[in-house]
């Protein structure tokens, strides 16, 4: 929910999630300075309590696994760093956006439009370096639920973070308006939100 919450003070608005650059750069241009900064500030204590919640899901591997554990833990990990500072650096290139808006209307200079592109590339390739250990930990999530290895049912493969993302991703982003946008723009928390809410409420009382 945290992470939610910063999502929404950075991209959060009402609209279609086709429209969703052209809200999110409207967004930018009025939201209150202090908004951009709360929702930077919030993503190294979403991280932390990413990572928490990662260790928790881990703990549930048995004896046998113990090895995968430690590898999916250890992906997780990676995943939920990355994505608190990523989080983070979204803020800094808000602001920069934000900065060229400002300046374009005094008539500044194209090179920082060249930066803000070059800061969103960034982070772009960010972002998919990023989903290659959360991918590969997930694999190895849903097989050790599959093989029975963890204290969560078989059925809970459905909220696997993988699947997740291939089935309501592009759900979210074909979404209409007034939902569309605040969909997409909190997906990444949203998609992890259920798969906690999940692996918590299906152990709930189960495991000693």
């Amino acid at each position: 929910m945290l992470l939610f919450a910063g999502d929404m003070l950075l991209l959060g608005h009402w609209g279609a999630a086709a429209d969703f650059r052209a809200g999110m750069l409207e967004l930018i241009r009025s939201a209150p300075v202090e908004r951009i900064w709360a929702g930077g500030l919030l993503g190294p204590v979403a991280g932390a309590l990413l990572v928490a919640g990662f260790w928790q899901v881990c703990q549930g591997v048995k004896v046998p696994a113990e090895w995968a554990a430690r590898a999916m833990f250890g992906l997780f990990l990676l995943f939920a760093v990355g994505l608190a500072a990523i989080h983070s650096v979204w803020a800094v290139f808000e602001l920069l956006i934000r900065s060229c808006v400002d300046g374009a209307a005094g008539g500044a200079p194209a090179a920082c439009q060249a930066q803000a592109d070059a800061v969103q590339a960034y982070m772009r390739v960010s972002l998919l370096a990023l989903a290659v250990p959360g991918a590969i930990a997930s694999v190895i999530l849903a097989v050790l639920v599959l093989r029975r290895r963890t204290h969560l049912p078989r059925w809970t493969v459905v909220a696997n973070p993988l699947l997740l993302v291939a089935v309501l991703l592009p759900a979210f982003a074909a979404a209409p308006a007034p939902i569309g946008a605040v969909l997409l723009g909190g997906s990444a928390s949203i998609l992890l939100l259920v798969f906690f809410a999940v692996a918590q409420g299906s152990t709930w009382g189960r495991v000693q």
